[in-house]
Order: C-alpha cells, then structure tokens, then sequence
C-alpha cells in the first residue's frame, strides 16, 4: 500500500467537499447532540456550510482540505490497523488455535509420511479426459 495521496479533479472536490461537509453538519450538529441530550451546536454548521459553500462554488480550493484529511487518514491507518488486528488475532484467532490444539484437532489435516519425513501429499497422475471438463 502506498501512502501517496490520490489527485483528486474538480468533480471529485467538489464531491469531497459536499460529503465531508453534510456529514459534518448532520453528525457533529444533529446525531451526536441528540444521542448526549446535549444542545445543537452551531460550529459543525458553520464548518459543513463552508465546505459545501466551497465544493459548489470553488471546488479546487478544497485541495489543501482534501490532502489534510487524507494525511490524517493515512495517520490513523498507521496507527488503528495494528492494534485492531492484534485485537482480533489475539482475542479471536489464537485462542481458536489453542483450543484445537488442546482437543487434538489439525485444520489442514497433516499427516507425516513416515517414509519420505515430510507433510507433502504427492498429487495423482491426470488424464487427459479429465482436463476436458475440469469442473
């Protein structure tokens, strides 16, 4: 994964610019304040206003604004991916493991060929009728 920010078109600010604008007014000016039983802010207007404002009327102005949040994206993805897949590997996946190790169960079924002292299953010999119709 590469962390060059994308280039973004006139189209594309302004589409950056209406989305990140209507949900900063709707989440931070409506949906949070209701859910806390708090009063409706007027700062998340003001701020969704101006970025709609500036999507329909300048959308290349929003650039700077566009990389920001891209770099602040970029930020979290260094910082959250590593700690929620820790999480989940090890809250989910070890623990699995270790409970089918304790009850003696092998999910890729490995056998040792004692002969050759390897796990490898040997393929079978195809004939050619069988690659007419593979599936």
């Amino acid at each position: 994964m590469s962390d060059e920010i994308k280039q973004l078109d006139q189209k594309g600010l302004r589409d950056f610019g209406l989305l990140i604008g209507g949900l900063i007014a709707v989440l931070f000016g409506l949906a949070v304040p209701l859910l806390r039983r708090h009063s409706i802010p007027w700062w998340p207007w003001i701020v969704g206003s101006v970025l709609v404002t500036l999507a329909l009327v300048a959308p290349k102005s929003l650039n700077p604004v566009y990389h920001g949040w891209m770099r602040f994206g970029l930020l979290l993805n260094k910082i959250e991916t590593p700690i929620i897949l820790g999480i989940v590997f090890y809250l989910i996946v070890w623990p699995m493991g270790v409970i089918k190790n304790l009850f003696g169960e092998d999910a890729m079924r490995r056998k040792l060929n004692p002969k050759m002292d390897t796990y490898r299953i040997p393929s079978k010999a195809r004939t050619k009728v069988s690659m007419e119709r593979p599936f």
